[in-house]
């Protein structure tokens, strides 16, 4: 169960920031964070993947030490946090952990995108399978559009899925 690029903006230089992030995390071996997790309760599921939000966490630290790191930062005074987020200078790269469901990969790109929008932003909408119903294809299409709507405002996007 590796991590898959499956939209990516287009046109990116291979020395380009993102480009370099994405293909860091591009085929990562997630294997013992999400295998078997559409059966563990809610409580559990989120206790994985706290401890998947570090594993990458700890590969973008060693890999990208020009970027200040965290996890679970505040972008607003309201509940928004975001999952993994790292800065240098105006460059800002957030990345969303979510089960594959087209309405949370819509509602974040948005509310992250609009509360940072006077920076330079690469958002990475990083999905897993959470329960047997939910709909990849569904998720996929909004990867498509995620990589529009930033594409439109000269940033970067990256849908990328657990499989």
């Amino acid at each position: 169960m590796k991590i898959i690029v499956k939209e990516i903006s287009k046109g990116l230089d291979d020395n380009n920031w993102f480009k370099e992030i994405t293909n860091s995390l591009q085929g990562l071996d997630c294997k013992k964070y999400v295998e078997g997790l559409i059966n563990f309760s809610q409580k559990k599921q989120k206790r994985k993947v706290a401890k998947l939000q570090n594993f990458i966490l700890k590969i973008l630290e060693e890999q990208f030490v020009d970027f200040q790191w965290q996890t679970e930062f505040k972008v607003s005074e309201k509940r928004d946090a975001i999952d993994i987020y790292g800065k240098r200078e105006n460059d800002i790269l957030i990345i969303e952990l979510d089960k594959w469901r087209a309405d949370q990969v819509a509602k974040k790109l948005i509310s992250r995108t609009a509360l940072l929008k006077e920076n330079n932003i690469g958002f990475v909408s990083l999905c897993y399978a959470g329960t047997p119903s939910m709909n990849k294809s569904e998720c996929l299409k909004y990867f498509q559009y995620g990589n529009i709507v930033l594409t439109e405002l000269n940033n970067y996007y990256a849908g990328m899925i657990i499989e």
